[in-house]
């Protein structure tokens, strides 16, 4: 670091004195008692990774001692939780992450949430922003674009999100990742590569300490670095408590941070040393050339001025703007949200947010590219400013989502029909080139009611009712009701006995008997799922396991089902009880992991269960996924006796080429079916065809969800050889099961031909 820098640091170390001590006035925090307890127990022993990521997210001090705007907010952070932070520096960004990934450190800083990351790391919202810029030798480029480096060098730090970026966007691109940018610049300035990703800032300072003036900016990569903490996602109330000690940091203490290292650098200097030399020489030459010299030197400084004013304003505008579509950004939206709420609230004008999420938006990225999905982004901010008032704030505060801040009358009607109309903006048919789709969107409103405390409720009330709109009637509106908060309070709570009832011995298995239809012979049992709670009592399959499915838990869940189910079989086979197999359910996410075979072959080794005595059931989903993957685990289980049904049949989107491809060995027809099969003409065909398409590919068919005895013989006129069902049991406790209780069943069903 040059002199010149160490003295600007030197003198900025002086408001860590005043940084400290607006710590101590940082509102208390609020926790919940499950916060303050993993608090306490882990007060002085989080541990935070740190990098050096020059030249204000962090940087070196004294010693092995690190300062800079992350640090600052660190600290501000270590006072809301009344904690002291264990720093571990590392040597470079890749270093930090790959600890970060194997969860040797807690919390890491600097961080850009991508989609590798989510699988190891949570994030706190964005408290900075890094613009990344193309850098070149001078004269080289124009003007560049990423597409302009196919079959070139670039240089990227390695461990960082632009290396996933350039790779998965640009694969023409020789990507040459190293160790930090220090290297990455000093191999451009040799010409060793054709270009290096950088933010501005970075650039400008390794250019100042190497002495390099060969090197300019070139263009914009494209993508930006959203910076948050991330903490390990395996201790989610870590997670929380960070997030709630960064939204503690108030906009002073921002703005002193920023103040204090933010500073717009610019990469193409003027060589002042040359300047001087130059003027000095023109002294000697004619008056003429003299007063030509001045005029020459006076239009450069003016040019270096408006550079910088320039620069100074694309700094000021993206503080509070999104860079892509130009509107405003989440900190402008809330910094104003929070002026807003301070406001006299009343029925004649109060404070509305309109939360809007763009429907199916992730399928524009995927099938058309960024750059298609970039320019839906844009015009959709047009369209909806067109639709807004000049005094409404329109902010871009996720990947999809727009959120409007008004102040306007609390009446429910005007609000409904500005929601339409900006939903019915939004719908209207897009042109791209040859190319012509719409899109839909879905909005949550929420409003004021009173005095605001924490006018991120606003927000957060918004975000709920979108949610809530979105899984009841996408592409409409949903005020936010109080309801929504219990509900989700409710599923919180349920997630967390959820995650306990896994470790305890709240689940069990209840077995349906699948019988014969023409001879009421038990041939087999389905293994499902109960939760028994010690206060809420018997949660529902329907509650419980969507829930585990959208919490990660399911996997964990029908593993523990998989081995009970498993032990049970084998347990009658011991008690002398003779039945064909025992059916186990399989999840989609429980299919696709890498281990699952391995998984099955565990169970069926612990428990003793012959392999031909399983059954694993599994859902038409399966084949939307990657179904060579599918079909070798499907074979490689098949082979030692294990049999596969398709569960639910007939509700999915099955193609008869995977059904044939497959080892498919019984369908299993969805009892939505049955139950209408006997008034429904639709159901009845529907049923025919699943079974005609059986039967063809030498295919078992069992039925679920028999109740009465016409549903029975309908059945069975339609040739369907098994089934299961409330008419012949209901789901029993395996103590009940015995071999004279499977006489009794197969003795009280009585085959139609004989009735």
């Amino acid at each position: 670091m040059t002199t010149v820098l160490r003295t600007k640091f030197f003198l900025f170390s002086l408001l860590t004195l005043l940084l400290v001590q607006s710590m101590s006035a940082t509102a208390g925090l609020t926790l919940t008692r499950e916060e303050s307890l993993w608090l306490d127990q882990h007060r002085d022993s989080i541990a935070v990774g740190v990098a050096v990521i020059p030249p204000y997210l962090s940087n070196y001090a004294t010693g092995n001692r690190v300062e800079g705007l992350s640090m600052d907010y660190l600290q501000l952070m270590e006072a809301a939780l009344g904690t002291k932070f264990q720093y571990q520096v590392f040597e470079n960004y890749s270093a930090m992450m790959e600890a970060a990934k194997l969860r040797s450190i807690d919390v890491v800083f600097g961080v850009t949430n991508t989609e590798a990351r989510s699988h190891f790391l949570n994030f706190t919202p964005v408290y900075s922003h890094l613009s990344n810029k193309i850098f070149t030798r001078k004269g080289k480029f124009k003007r560049a674009e990423m597409s302009d480096f196919a079959g070139k060098r670039f240089a990227v730090p390695q461990g960082t999100a632009l290396v996933n970026y350039i790779s998965n966007n640009y694969p023409d691109i020789t990507l040459i990742q190293v160790r930090d940018l220090q290297e990455a610049f000093s191999l451009l300035a040799v010409g060793e590569v054709d270009g290096v990703g950088s933010y501005a800032s970075a650039g400008y300072l390794y250019t100042v300490m190497e002495g390099i003036d060969n090197i300019s900016i070139g263009g914009s990569v494209g993508f930006d670095y959203h910076i948050s903490f991330g903490s390990r996602n395996d201790q989610p109330i870590l997670s929380r408590l960070l997030e709630k000690a960064l939204e503690s940091v108030t906009v002073e203490q921002k703005n002193a941070i920023e103040r204090r290292w933010v500073q717009p650098e610019d990469s193409q200097r003027v060589d002042m040393d040359t300047l001087i030399h130059g003027v000095i020489i023109a002294g000697f030459c004619l008056l003429l050339i003299l007063l030509l010299m001045v005029v020459l030197w006076n239009r450069s400084l003016k040019r270096e001025v408006n550079h910088r004013k320039e620069a100074q304003k694309e700094v000021s505008f993206l503080a509070y703007h999104d860079e892509l579509t130009g509107a405003y950004n989440r900190q402008f939206m809330l910094e104003t949200l929070a002026e807003y709420t301070r406001l006299p609230s009343s029925a004649d004008q109060t404070t509305c947010v309109i939360l809007l999420g763009l429907d199916n938006f992730s399928l524009i990225n995927e099938f058309h590219g960024q750059k298609m999905g970039d320019y839906v982004l844009q015009r959709m901010s047009a369209r909806l400013q067109s639709r807004l008032s000049c005094d409404a704030v329109l902010s871009r505060t996720g990947g999809d989502e727009f959120t409007a801040l008004l102040r306007l009358s609390a009446n429910r009607v005007s609000l409904s029909h500005l929601a339409d109309r900006l939903i019915a903006e939004i719908s209207l048919p897009i042109a791209y080139g040859d190319q012509s789709f719409a899109l839909t969107a879905t909005a949550g409103i929420s409003l004021q009611q009173g005095e605001q405390e924490d006018p991120l409720r606003l927000l957060e009330q918004a975000d709920l009712a979108l949610h809530e709109a979105k899984k009841k009637n996408p592409g409409s509106h949903l005020f936010y009701a109080s309801e929504m908060s219990v509900k989700l309070l409710e599923n919180q709570q349920l997630h967390a006995a959820l995650s306990e009832a896994l470790t305890t011995e709240q689940f069990f298995l209840e077995y349906q008997p699948q019988v014969m239809l023409d001879s009421g012979k038990v041939i087999g049992f389905e293994a499902l799922a109960r939760w028994e709670h010690p206060v809420l009592g018997r949660v529902p399959p329907d509650k419980f396991i969507p829930l585990a499915e959208q919490n990660g838990l399911i996997v964990t869940l029908g593993d523990r089902v998989l081995l009970l189910a498993c032990q049970q079989g084998n347990q009658w086979l011991n008690q002398g009880l003779e039945f064909e197999r025992i059916a186990v359910n399989v999840s989609v996410k429980q299919f696709v992991e890498a281990d699952f075979a391995s998984k099955v072959l565990n169970a069926l080794e612990q428990s003793g269960l012959p392999p031909e005595k399983l059954e694993l059931e599994i859902t038409e989903s399966v084949f939307l996924g990657d179904r060579v993957l599918a079909k070798e685990t499907m074979c490689k289980l098949t082979k030692l006796g294990i049999c596969f049904s398709i569960d639910d049949f007939g509700t999915g989107f099955s193609s008869l080429l995977y059904l044939k491809e497959l080892p498919v060995s019984k369908l299993k027809l969805d009892q939505g079916f049955i139950r209408s099969i006997t008034q429904d003409h639709s159901s009845l065909q529907i049923v025919k065809a699943s079974l005609q398409m059986g039967h063809a590919l030498n295919m078992d068919v069992i039925a679920e969800g028999i109740e009465d005895r016409d549903e029975q013989q309908l059945l069975q006129d339609l040739h369907c050889e098994q089934g299961q069902g409330y008419l012949f049991s209901r789901p029993l406790n395996p103590r009940l099961i015995t071999a004279e209780l499977l006489l009794q069943i197969e003795e009280t069903v009585v085959p139609v031909t004989e009735v």
